[in-house]
């Protein structure tokens, strides 16, 4: 009896010290991707006041498939405009800072939630919902009449630069494209964000992007981005970015074709670009799409 308990006891301590660490690794891997397909509807942190623009008000739209659409626009004075994307579990508060640069050059701008972010309707699927919502903000932009709609360019940021990549691709009325710390190809950034458990990690957050419903094959940035050309692209990345790191960036510039350009913003992270570079960003932001648009 008693070594049927000292055996039960040993159990019971390695099943403490050694517990099923690499299921909890996998599990914590694909949940972590598959909460980024997850509809992230919240009030933006800043309304539209708060972005310190003038004439900025809100406003809706509707996607090409139909769902409303919520953002913030500010008319130009120069005839030109920028579309705004934010990133993955943010909404158009996270561009405030790139609206603002922009419309006191004279620019218009709108930024708007994606699909199933912010206050907008649909559902996060990273790429057609996405691509659909982007033709609609155009189609929206277009008509404004303080815009010159052979004049319009867009920011986008993280995964929001992966979708206006895509957007550019199939819409020749953008004219211009800044990408901020886009990935470049689904699969690839997934394996190098979540390789420090190799397969055990990896494989199950590929998982979770594929489940969450986001085509991982479709339009990959480093396949396409080359047929931009002749419109310009500037690619924009973080010297200290550990999610996008400088090693993306410049797979994406050896991948497009000129005119493009490539702007390392020293100091700074995944975003945060004004903040680390305070003249430089805004300067090189403003030029880019000034000579172009």
């Amino acid at each position: 009896m008693d070594s049927v308990v000292t055996r039960r006891g040993a159990l019971i301590v390695a099943a403490a010290l050694f517990p099923p660490w690499p299921a909890w690794i996998a599990f914590r891997s694909y949940r972590a991707e598959r909460r980024g397909f997850i509809a992230n509807r919240r009030s933006p942190r800043l309304r539209s006041a708060d972005f310190s623009i003038a004439q900025l008000s809100e406003v809706s739209f509707r996607s090409r498939q139909g769902n409303r659409l919520s953002g913030v626009f500010a008319p130009a004075s120069n005839g030109a405009a920028v579309i705004l994307a934010h990133g993955a579990g943010g909404e158009r508060s996270d561009v405030a800072i790139e609206a603002k640069i922009l419309s006191d050059a004279g620019f218009g701008v709108l930024a708007f939630d994606w699909p199933g972010h912010g206050l907008s309707e649909g559902q996060i699927r990273w790429g057609a919902p996405e691509r659909e919502a982007f033709a609609g903000a155009l189609d929206w932009l277009s008509r404004q009449p303080s815009i010159d709609p052979a004049r319009i360019g867009a920011f986008g940021f993280s995964m929001g630069g992966y979708i206006v990549t895509q957007a550019a691709i199939c819409d020749p009325r953008l004219k211009a494209v800044a990408l901020a710390g886009a990935p470049h190809d689904p699969i690839e950034h997934t394996r190098w964000e979540y390789r420090r458990w190799g397969v055990l990690s990896q494989w199950p957050a590929l998982l979770g992007v594929r489940r969450g419903g986001m085509n991982v094959r479709e339009l990959v940035p480093e396949q396409i981005i080359g047929d931009i050309a002749p419109r310009p692209v500037l690619i924009i990345s973080g010297s200290h970015d550990e999610l996008v790191p400088p090693w993306i960036a410049r797979k994406l510039f050896d991948a497009a074709r000129a005119p493009k350009t490539l702007l390392d913003v020293p100091g700074a992270g995944h975003g945060n670009y004004a903040e680390a570079a305070p003249n430089l960003y805004p300067s090189a932001l403003i030029t880019f799409f000034a000579r172009l648009l």
